[in-house]
């Protein structure tokens, strides 16, 4: 259990660090291309994926924050009960964790999800 908490841990400090660059060296609303369909842009997002619920009058940033840490207490049970045999599956819950973590902690400081990757098509 220890090693699958070390790495949600280090998503997190990762997801910070990235996120604190990002906000540190990008303007917001402003596309940097990098490659022809990848731009690094800094937003706000204060709803869920895709700005699902953003124009909302504000609930969403606890409902977002509750979901979350839920979602969390039930991963971290998941990985406690894992077998020996299952390191794929406990690597890939223990980066959702270190995800949904790091969301958690932009929505409670912030308000909102600090994004900054923006990858396309066309």
């Amino acid at each position: 259990m220890r090693g699958w908490l070390a790495i949600a841990a280090l998503v997190v400090g990762a997801d910070q660090t990235s996120k604190h660059l990002a906000a540190a060296l990008l303007q917001l609303q402003e596309p940097l291309a990098v490659l022809p369909f990848f731009n690094l842009i800094l937003a706000h997002n204060t709803g869920a994926a895709f700005s699902f619920l953003a124009d909302s009058a504000g609930w969403q940033r606890w409902f977002f924050v509750t979901l979350a840490l839920a979602v969390s207490a039930v991963i971290a049970r998941w990985l406690q009960r894992l077998g020996p045999g299952e390191r794929w599956n406990g690597i890939a819950l223990s980066l959702i964790l270190g995800g949904a973590l790091g969301n958690a902690a932009d929505r409670i400081f912030f308000g909102y999800v600090v994004d900054f990757i923006d990858v396309y098509y066309a």
